[in-house]
């Protein structure tokens, strides 16, 4: 019998086993190991008597497992796990082998047949040292599996790149990205009845074993450190959309934990792949093998500390270090909870059928860091890149090229187009897609209807819970931005679509090019913008990473001017202040407006802010006396808003007074050109300026009147009978 045994191990990688965990003899190299037995391949394999192939010796467990599985597998259809088998043709039984030692619960030594002796029979094992007083492995064992498979690499499932499903609610179809037909040699896949399935000897081989290149016992092990052989040993099946061009990919980061270089061979971030953010073995992320808990992966990588990796965590070695700023008083929530949502959930909002996991703020009030960002997909750059720097003022803060579409940091990323309603209207009906391709999609995910529900002239029936309240201590309720954004509004920012495209204003359109500051003036009324160019961190010029993730400013606003309606001081923002007559005098470069619009050019050369017959009064009058205080667009024309709009559109004061004074308004119009026409237009008279309010008188034609020709209605912004 020894000699047959010996004519097996060249075949059974002989050099290899006897320095790998897997000798469990007495000469084994491992903590694990027997106290008396010399044979090597006999806690495995049996020439003579064994029950099932491979030669099996070992007593198979007969634990009932925990088994993986993710809202991404349900939600495609997936073929879930299953039990591992116990009788040989059944999906598992070679995993089951595997566990038979890892699970915990079979003793090491329980095998069944010893030199012709049946220890199974005689109620014996081979006797171990390093085990538990049972004879199993340890649990802190770094071999040590258990009988909760959630945090592992699934088995005894089917491998099957076939499995697709439309995403609901939209067009596009979504794949498991398996590679197809099978997986690349010399990863195997096992066939069970014509059904494939994947095994833990799909990629690991327990005959093969080198401490440096190979310490996991994988198939895949000619590269020449770990970290490569682990890398495409998961590409070997898993395929990703964009990921050889993704940041991810090639950032070519260092790690500065040496426990990283020391397992890996390498600290390379770009040499580790995956293995950055996935683990197929006991990671704390549940599901996807994820290495830490949801954005503590994004944190810190594969080191054992934010501080010491290549990542986005507190004093990581990178230039964009994200974690910091979730500390800041406002931010998206993404460390507040955990568990809470996963970045699937926006394919059912919150009209979805019962019993799908949707995004209603009553239980998803939270983000994660892949609500914005594929970490597979998501390319170096970002969405200033390259920054304009042709105006003095706000150079470095925007970028070179004006537009909406997704920058490379975001792509792959889902999201939600709405189909748009009538002016002034909510937008209940959207298209769900699996890749946005204009930001404001990726944030209508969570700033519309479609998270938030119904809402009241765009105020929905939620608040910031960051202890923000409007000055006069009420709450500020959450609006719907998507409503806010409706091409279909007379005014609005270029987010959805440009100035001139909006096909719910009038001429002139666009605002003069003397109006706005580059890089806007070089294509005003023909250029989008993103949600970011206005919300984002503090000092994204010189220190701080892009985006809005973090802020000490209220909304997370950005650029040079950063208050808004008020000064540093607490005081109204007003034209006089701003042109520093009748006695006022205001810093206009800590306007916000004054980032991308040339306010004091404007204050001095547009009407209605310059005409002689409006100084006084009008120039007293606070911005958002005027305009609406969120000004992410109007029923009205240029971001006006009427005495009736309710808060926080109509801005309300530390007494609760509300500040719009404009009943009815209607741009200045001369066959299209700006600034040109009649000042009573307006219905500006002197009766209605005395008494504090402004184009009370209805003269016609103002926007959201019945017969105005322009904008005659306004939806749940109509006047009031």
């Amino acid at each position: 019998m020894r000699l047959v045994l010996l004519l097996l191990l060249p075949f059974l990688g002989w050099a290899s086993i006897v320095n790998s965990p897997h000798n469990l003899s007495t000469s084994g190299p491992g903590p694990i190991k027997a106290t008396e037995e010399t044979e090597i391949c006999v806690f495995c394999h049996i020439p003579h008597h064994a029950g099932v192939k491979p030669l099996w010796n070992h007593q198979l467990s007969t634990a009932q497992y925990t088994l993986y599985t993710s809202e991404f597998m349900t939600r495609i259809g997936y073929p879930q796990p299953l039990q591992p088998g116990t009788r040989e043709g059944e999906p598992g039984l070679v995993s089951r082998m595997c566990l038979s030692c890892h699970d915990g619960t079979v003793a090491i030594g329980a095998v069944y047949w010893v030199r012709g002796t049946n220890l199974f029979e005689l109620g014996q094992t081979i006797a171990m040292a390093g085990v538990t007083a049972e004879g199993t492995m340890p649990p802190d064992a770094a071999g040590y599996i258990g009988t909760d498979l959630r945090s592992h690499h699934p088995v005894a499932i089917e491998y099957n790149p076939n499995v697709t499903k439309v995403v609901p609610g939209g067009t596009e179809t979504i794949t498991p990205e398996l590679r197809s037909p099978e997986p690349t040699p010399p990863i195997k896949v096992y066939d069970y009845n014509g059904t494939k399935y994947v095994e833990c000897t799909s990629c690991h081989d327990p005959h093969k074993y080198d401490p440096t290149v190979n310490p996991k016992f994988l198939r895949l092990d000619s590269y020449p450190t770990f970290a490569q052989n682990a890398y495409y040993t998961c590409t070997a099946c898993h395929v990703r959309t964009n990921w050889d061009t993704s940041a991810h990919a090639t950032v070519n980061a260092t790690y500065a934990d040496t426990a990283v270089s020391s397992k890996y061979g390498t600290a390379n971030s770009t040499d580790l792949g995956c293995e950055n953010c996935h683990i197929p073995h006991k990671g704390q992320g549940i599901p996807y093998l994820l290495r830490w808990a949801e954005e503590a992966t994004c944190f810190q990588g594969a080191a054992s500390a934010p501080n010491l990796s290549a990542c986005h965590g507190t004093g990581a070695s990178s230039s964009k270090i994200i974690e910091p700023l979730f500390t800041r008083p406002y931010r998206h929530p993404v460390t507040d909870l955990t568990g809470v949502h996963t970045n699937l959930d926006y394919w059912f909002g919150t009209g979805s059928a019962a019993g799908e996991a949707g995004i209603t703020f009553d239980n998803y009030r939270h983000a994660e860091c892949v609500d914005c960002h594929n970490p597979h997909q998501a390319g170096q750059g970002n969405h200033a890149d390259p920054a304009d720097t042709r105006d003095a003022f706000n150079a470095g803060w925007y970028p070179e090229n004006p537009t909406n579409l997704v920058s490379p940091a975001l792509r792959g990323v889902g999201g939600v187009e709405p189909n748009w309603t009538a002016a002034g209207t909510q937008p209940t009906s959207y298209t769900v897609l699996l890749n946005s391709t204009a930001e404001y999609q990726i944030c209508f995910k969570c700033h519309s209807y479609w998270a938030l529900g119904t809402a009241d002239r765009w105020r929905t029936g939620y608040y910031f819970t960051d202890g923000r309240t409007l000055p006069d201590g009420t709450p500020y309720p959450l609006t719907d931005v998507a409503a806010e954004f409706n091409p279909n509004n007379a005014s609005g920012h270029p987010v959805v679509v440009s100035a001139n495209a909006r096909p719910g204003s009038y001429d002139p359109k666009a605002l003069p090019k003397e109006a706005m500051r580059e890089p806007w003036r070089s294509a005003v009324g023909n250029a989008t913008m993103y949600c970011s160019d206005c919300h984002g961190a503090d000092d994204e010029v010189n220190a701080d990473p892009r985006g809005p993730h973090g802020s000490n400013i209220k909304f997370m606003l950005k650029g040079p001017g950063k208050y808004w309606p008020k000064d540093s001081k607490g005081e109204f923002f007003t034209p006089a202040g701003i042109l520093g007559i009748w006695g006022q005098s205001q810093d206009v470069n800590e306007l916000f407006c004054n980032n991308c619009h040339d306010i004091p050019w404007i204050m001095q050369n547009v009407s209605p802010h310059n005409a002689p017959q409006r100084r006084g009064i009008m120039q007293r009058t606070p911005c958002v006396g005027c305009h609406v205080a969120v000004p992410h667009g109007s029923p009205v024309s240029r971001l006006l808003g009427y005495s009736y709009f309710p808060e926080p559109y109509n801005y309300k004061d530390e007494n609760g007074n509300y500040m719009l004074k404009l009943d009815g308004y209607k741009k200045d119009y001369n066959g299209g050109a700006w600034n040109e026409g009649n000042a009573g237009d307006a219905y500006s008279t002197a009766p209605e300026c005395a008494g504090g309010r402004c184009h009370s008188t209805y003269q016609g034609g103002y926007d959201c009147y019945p017969d105005s020709p322009f904008v005659p209605d306004c939806g749940d912004f109509n006047p009031p009978p």
